[in-house]
């Protein structure tokens, strides 16, 4: 993994920006269900987590790895959802565990950071890489 992220710290550390506005939006939107709504913490994780995922398909596609392609936004949208919901389970499972030893902002911070490297490795290599048929075209 490590070199991974070496051959790929310049699309990682976008990746990082992209991931600290969604992490902002997901705190914000979290702490309004569940603080001024009363949401229980699980279901304001995951609206919090579903309204950060929309953020992060549209920047990591246009900025991130530059591969919004019009004949592969469907697959590339059924995609990012599939590694969303997967980073979703881990980070759900996190906050879970994380909230009986640690304050639930705490816990949710842990989440965020659990998800992070799967986001990553998953955008990288199921939604956003290049096909053999993207590497003509450039």
């Amino acid at each position: 993994m490590i070199n991974i992220l070496k051959s790929h710290y310049k699309n990682f550390s976008k990746f990082a920006v992209v991931g600290a506005s969604n992490t902002v939006i997901d705190l914000t939107v979290f702490y309004i269900l569940y603080q001024h709504f009363e949401i229980y913490f699980v279901f304001a994780h995951i609206s919090a987590f579903l309204v950060a995922v929309i953020n992060s398909f549209v920047f990591n596609a246009l900025w991130t790895f530059k591969s919004l392609k019009r004949g592969q936004i469907l697959r590339q949208v059924i995609s990012f959802i599939l590694v969303a919901v997967v980073g979703l389970c881990v980070s759900s499972i996190a906050i879970y565990i994380a909230s009986f030893y640690v304050h639930i902002y705490i816990a949710k911070i842990f989440a965020i950071m659990a998800a992070m490297s799967w986001n990553y490795m998953g955008s990288w290599l199921f939604v956003f890489k290049k096909r053999s048929v993207d590497q003509g075209e450039s």
